[in-house]
């Protein structure tokens, strides 16, 4: 990838690179313009530190994509070269915002005839998945900043994906790819259960869990972990 963007610039221009060192894009190189009117609503953590938004311009896209890149980097992943289209209706990227700094992200894909990313490596297990009446979505590209990382972000994140994915894709079902040392936290706190055996991930080059949660009473869990984090805060 960096031999490509290397190649692609003429000799002697500068490169703009983010405080991390990594190098920004077109669309993240100056603030963004004025915009309309959200198309879609603004969810805010209980405590108001972070609003939680689809990124839907170049710019926003953008901002996401770098705290992906750096975090995979940081983690010692294949960094991914190509960022989910915005004009994909089958894929939403959502960004918890901190002032204006992406502090977390990830994309919501909702199942459709190109399938989901967990195909790749899970097929045969998602497929049990696909019944009458079931919209299975996955999520992919999770990355929050360390500077910022706390159960509390991590929740409201999940929490407005859950919205959003069954308001924008009527979601039932939801499958996650993750790295085994975060796979208990996800079935002890969340409720997931494993779906996969483990498997070395193309698109990061690291082991890979597939993990499923039914959506049906997700929102309760949530408000139930959210009062919870609220009240540890309070005390």
């Amino acid at each position: 990838m960096l031999t490509a963007l290397h190649a692609a610039r003429q000799p002697g221009a500068p490169v703009a690179l983010d405080r991390y060192g990594v190098q920004l894009s077109s669309a993240t190189r100056r603030p963004p313009p004025p915009e309309p009117a959200a198309a879609f609503p603004t969810y805010l953590a209980y405590r108001t530190d972070y609003a939680i938004r689809p990124a839907r311009t170049p710019y926003e896209q953008g901002m996401a994509s770098m705290l992906v890149r750096r975090m995979y980097a940081w983690r010692g992943y294949q960094n991914e070269a190509v960022r989910p289209p915005a004009d994909d209706p089958h894929r939403l990227t959502l960004a918890a915002w901190h002032g204006d700094e992406v502090v977390a992200t990830l994309t919501l894909g909702r199942d459709s005839s190109a399938g989901l990313l967990a195909d790749v490596l899970y097929a045969l297990e998602i497929g049990r998945l696909r019944r009458p009446g079931h919209v299975v979505c996955e999520v992919s590209r999770l990355a929050v900043a360390p500077e910022s990382s706390s159960p509390n972000l991590l929740i409201a994140l999940l929490q407005s994906a859950h919205r959003y994915g069954q308001e924008r894709f009527a979601a039932t079902d939801v499958v996650i790819e993750v790295n085994p040392r975060h796979a208990r936290y996800y079935q002890r706190v969340l409720g997931f259960r494993q779906l996969g055996g483990l498997r070395q991930c193309p698109r990061v080059d690291a082991p890979a869990l597939l993990l499923h949660r039914a959506l049906d009473d997700f929102s309760v869990s949530i408000a139930r972990l959210s009062g919870r984090e609220a009240l540890a805060d309070a005390a």
